[in-house]
Order: C-alpha cells, then structure tokens, then sequence
C-alpha cells in the first residue's frame, strides 16, 4: 500500500535483447526495448527535512484575518477626577498576520492597541484540506478538539494550536498567537533619575543631548560646568569644570551635528567638541546666537539676522519675508530637523515683548538642491483662533519629538499657563499649537519655580529637568519592539 505523504520516485528500466554484439548499439532491426514506467505521486508534505513546501500540500493555511477587535477605553472626565469606561470596535484590516510554513506559527509582526479584548473573536481562515480543528495551546493532551468555524467566537487570549487534517489522515499543526501591546501606546511611564546638585533649579541652565550622553551646561555663580548623565538613566552625573566665562549666556547653547556652540553676554561665540573645553569662533556687539544647523550658524547682530556657514568668516544677513522688528528677542529658541528626505526645515520661536498675545515663530526650508543661503525666512504670524497660538512660555526649550515639534517651558509672561502644565505639540511646523492629550508631565514637577530645561536622546526618551528632579520618560509605541 503507498503512502501519499511519500513520494515513490519513478524508474525508468530498459531491457534490450541482441544476437550480435554490434546490434548494441542500435545497428540490428532486431532491437526490442521493453519500458516499464511507475506513476509518481505526491502528497502532503516533502520527504526533505529542510525543505518545506505548499506548492502541491493538501493539508496547510494559507491565511489568517479578522475583521475587528473590540477594546476597552477609559476617559477622564473635565475635573480630572471622574473616569468613564467603555469598549469600542476598530477595523482589523491594518493588522497582517503572517504565516511561517516552516515553523508552522502564525502570529501578527505589528501589536493590537492596548487594551483589546481576546475572550470573543470571530477569526476568518483559508486553508486547504479535508478538516480543521482548533484547541487552545495550554489545553490537556486528551481534551478533544473544536471543529473550526467561521462564525464561531474563540478565546485568543493564550495561543491557538490549530490542526489541518488531509483526506488520508496526514496533518500540520500550526500555532496561532495573538501579540496586544501591554502598554498605551501613545503614554509615557516616567523613571526617577538621581539630581545633581548644580541643577536643582537654581541656576541657569540648558539641556542637549551629545556623544551619548545627555548633558546640561549650567552657571553655578562660581563656574560654568558640563554635567553628563548616562543615556540608561542609571548612575550619577559626571562634573567637569569648563573654562567659559562667568557671563556665558546658558540660554543661548546651541547643538550642531558634531559639536555644540554659546554666546557670552558681550557678544562673543564658542563652540566645543565636548562640552569642557570650548573655542571663541567670533566676536561681534550685541551678538546673540539663535540657532544651529548641519552647515551653518545664525546670530542676531547689528540689527539683522545674520549667518555664516562652519569654518567661514563672512557673514550674511538673511533674507526676511517680513519685518525683522518681528523677530523674537526673549527665549529664543531653535530646531533643525528633516521634514522629507531632501527637505529640510528650521524653526525659531520666542517672545517679542510683555504686551504681545502669543510667542512669535519663523521658518526657513531648503532642500538638498539648493543653497541654504538662498531660501528666505517665512514670519508665521498670529494663528486663526486664540486655541492654536503658542503661550509665551518662560524657560522655553522647542524638541522635535515624535515626528512632532514640542515645546516645553515655565509659566507663561502672562500667568495664564503654569511651570509645566502641559506640554505643547505642533503637527503642522509651527503653525498652529495645542496642548498634548497623552504626554503630561509628573505631577511633582508640575508648578515647578526655578530654571526648568528638556532635551530629548537618540533613544526617543524625553527628559524632563525641573524643581530638583530630572525625570526620564518614552511614548510607549517608540520603544516597541516587532516580533
């Protein structure tokens, strides 16, 4: 009897019969070639080990969906207090379940939102073969199986072993697992980090992030120091002395792509490969260094905003879209980030003066086509409606977080806002603000009197540096990693 889950491999037999030994070769007429050939079969899996193929299975899945999830979702109420709880469907088309015909397991790469709900779903499965059965993975070994169903509601909150019968009774079994994200993706778990003395607040301060480490360049009254922190979060800051002057300006630091700069009080720029020891670059009255990029410098100075590109010694002042009177005088603040591939964005915002509303921001882009120096800064202006304009926030640091802009910074000039109330977004490069929905600093910070500074790392983590505390947080979904 054959076995369809053997291959039986055909055999070719020639028997060939000759009076003379020249007819071998095909020279008598009496040459009678006898073939006799056997049928080759094939069935559910291949005889080699290492090989695993569904071209010609009869027994195998060949794909796994659904069509929704339902999961549980809490809301604060407007007095912070009273919470509201209820279960919403989504669509589960986004979410590709692939199969691995080797390893047999199936499993979804990208995580369902927190918080979705397994103990009822109806899964849809195409597969090829006589039967299908489903059993839970941590079921006994002689508790029956389920006969699949498609509308049938499974239990997916442990795997699901699932058996594909053949018509001989040859089968696979595959594991199905389910991957939920045991987190909300879109909140922040902040972590205690220890706190230097130097930076409990009471000096001025400014916060980067550069060779690995994050770093905060501070003015005790006695010295300008560079604290370094390990980007893990654990340990103690290293203190190392700089040999900047007492009238450094630590609001004016500033990070390029391999180095960082600052201005003194009297108009003179440094710049630093580590932080301790520091170059003077240039020198002009009133120079007031507002912003880094990959390939150049910008100062106000004499009346204009003005730049030079690294290692040159001439400046020009940039072309404005409007009048420089609008440009902001304190909290000046900058960011350089790639918005496209080949496009690249700049951001300065601040304040202008007590009487004005809101902070004012301006904007340049350049691709990788162009000269930097060509392209003319835009003056955004007052936005539509007084619910998308930025407060003018003291101590203000501007991040480019989450693919977002973030601003973070004291009580606002007209007390409206409080030391780290909220944490401001902008989707749209600057335009437009609103308060961030899931990102909230700890409670403690909050309020917070004193020099307040943030900075982000290379391993998406904010950090918060306010009131004696430094705390260290991530958007949860920016630290998932894919099975």
């Amino acid at each position: 009897m054959w076995n369809k889950c053997s291959t039986f491999a055909p055999k070719l037999h020639i028997i060939m019969y000759t009076k003379k030994k020249k007819d071998f070769y095909g020279l008598s007429k009496r040459l009678f070639p006898i073939v006799l050939l056997t049928f080759f079969l094939t069935a559910c899996m291949s005889n080699s080990e290492d090989e695993v193929s569904v071209k010609n299975n009869t027994c195998f899945i060949s794909s796994i969906s659904f069509s929704s999830f339902k999961r549980k979702i809490t809301t604060t109420a407007s007095d912070g207090v009273t919470d509201s709880t209820y279960n919403q469907s989504y669509s589960a088309t986004n979410f590709n379940f692939t199969i691995d015909q080797k390893t047999l397991l199936i499993q979804n790469r990208d995580s369902l939102p927190y918080n979705t709900d397994l103990s009822k779903v109806v899964m849809n499965m195409t597969y090829s073969g006589a039967l299908a059965y489903i059993r839970p993975s941590d079921a006994w070994e002689e508790d029956p199986w389920s006969e699949y169903s498609s509308t049938d509601s499974i239990d997916l909150r442990v795997p699901l072993h699932i058996r594909i019968v053949a018509t001989d009774n040859t089968e696979r079994k595959y594991t199905l697992k389910v991957n939920v994200h045991t987190v909300e993706s879109d909140s922040v778990k902040w972590e205690s980090v220890v706190c230097d003395n130097a930076i409990q607040g009471h000096y001025p301060m400014k916060a980067t992030s550069l060779k690995e480490k994050v770093a905060i360049l501070v003015n005790d009254g006695i010295s300008v120091a560079w604290l370094t922190h390990d980007l893990s979060g654990q340990g103690d800051w290293d203190r190392h002395i700089t040999d900047l002057p007492q009238n450094t300006d630590i609001n004016s630091l500033a990070k390029g792509p391999n180095a960082v700069f600052v201005n003194t009080e009297d108009g003179v720029l440094y710049s630093s490969n580590d932080g301790i020891a520091w170059e003077k670059l240039y020198q002009h009255e009133g120079l007031r260094l507002v912003g880094v990029s990959n390939d150049k410098l910008y100062a106000i100075f004499n009346g204009a905003l003005n730049s030079i590109y690294h290692g040159s010694q001439v400046w020009k002042t940039e072309i404005l879209d409007d009048d420089f009177s609008l440009m902001p005088s304190l909290e000046i603040v900058d960011i350089t980030y790639p918005q496209t591939s080949s496009l690249t964005r700049m951001i300065l915002m601040g304040n202008c003066s007590e009487e004005d509303s809101c902070a004012v921001v301006w904007s340049k882009c350049w691709t990788d086509f162009e000269d930097e120096d060509s392209e003319s800064w835009m003056y955004y202006g007052a936005p539509m409606g007084s619910n998308a304009a930025m407060p003018m926030l003291t101590q203000l640091t501007l991040l480019h977080y989450d693919n977002k802009l973030m601003a973070i910074g004291s009580k606002s000039r007209d007390g409206e806002v409080k030391a780290l109330e909220r944490i401001f977004i902008s989707e749209d490069n600057g335009l437009t603000w609103q308060r961030h929905q899931n990102v909230i600093p700890p409670s403690d910070i909050q309020g917070s009197e004193g020099y307040i500074t943030a900075t982000t790392d290379k391993n998406n983590f904010l950090w918060l540096i306010a009131g004696g505390k430094v705390y260290r947080g991530r958007i949860n979904r920016l630290g998932f990693a894919r099975p």
